[in-house]
């Protein structure tokens, strides 16, 4: 029960566990964390004490949040939605294009089908994934369909406007529909990679362990960047949180080097406002 209860503690304060310490040693060093100094008396007194004053049993009971707690129901994002199946829907577009594919339209069809049609026939394949109005836009991109490229149907919006409208150039075409030219996927790979384990020796150690087997190196680092090891994880996750160490300390450097500026900067505005009070008095 006192490990449970100095496990749950350690890992709200520290993110991990001492358990090659001692007992005792586990609840000084956590005494020292939370109340600046190391308690006398009874492991249990101290330890009740500890449990009362952190709520230490609830920690890792938490209820976790809503997205947003205040909303409801009906500030949920409305999806677009396709009319049932079945519906006699007259869409101006759909129709265009199944008589430029087809060569006649299926106005007794629900959307969805038209479209999947459209999509295997010209595409040879289906998109049901993607918005109505973006399949809707390949489509157009692919297929041209003669009336829309004469612009009967593309400025049909505009019909409510007095004047005539312009028809587009009788050469105009769309470009083709492309998906997103950038990888996130690889990005983030590379942004979350871990930090190799040779470089982390060699910025700890001063020089690398290659020769040596990996667990023999986890543990080495992991003993000097936490005071303790952690062999119930498995390897990958030992690595992960000793990269996140080594990438936070390295970032914390790279903030203590940029101080100097910092302060030259806030002097440089200290002078310049005291330069304009004296023109001022002057």
């Amino acid at each position: 029960m006192a490990n449970s209860l100095l496990d749950n503690i350690e890992n709200s304060l520290y993110g991990f566990t001492y358990t090659t310490s001692s007992e005792t040693e586990r609840l000084a060093r956590i005494e020292q964390s939370v109340y600046g100094h190391e308690k006398s008396g009874a492991v249990q007194e101290r330890l009740n004490a500890l449990k009362n004053d952190m709520a230490a049993d609830l920690i890792g009971q938490e209820i976790t949040p809503k997205e947003d707690t205040f909303a409801e129901d009906e500030d949920k994002i409305v999806h677009e939605k396709l009319p049932p199946a079945g519906a006699n829907v007259d869409y101006p577009s759909i129709n265009e294009l199944e008589k430029q594919v087809f060569k006649k339209e299926f106005k007794n069809k629900d959307l969805d089908s038209r479209l999947a049609s459209l999509e295997k026939q010209s595409l040879g394949q289906t998109f049901d994934n993607d918005p109505f109005a973006t399949r809707v836009d390949r489509l157009q991109a692919k297929i041209k369909p003669k009336s829309f490229m004469d612009n009967n149907i593309a400025q049909s919006s505009n019909d409510y406007y007095d004047d005539a409208v312009i028809p587009l150039d009788k050469n105009y075409k769309l470009d083709e529909y492309h998906g997103s030219e950038f990888d996130y996927e690889s990005y983030n790979a590379k942004k979350s990679s871990p930090a190799n384990l040779a470089s982390v020796e060699k910025s700890i150690f001063k020089r690398s362990f290659a020769s040596e087997n990996t667990q023999n190196r986890i543990s080495r680092l992991e003993s000097t960047m936490f005071g303790t090891t952690f062999p119930s994880d498995n390897e990958q996750t030992r690595i992960n949180r000793i990269s996140s160490a080594y990438k936070a300390t390295k970032s914390a450097g790279r903030y203590d080097s940029n101080k100097f500026s910092q302060n030259m900067a806030t002097a440089m505005q200290i002078g310049t406002m005291i330069l304009m009070i004296l023109a001022c008095v002057l």
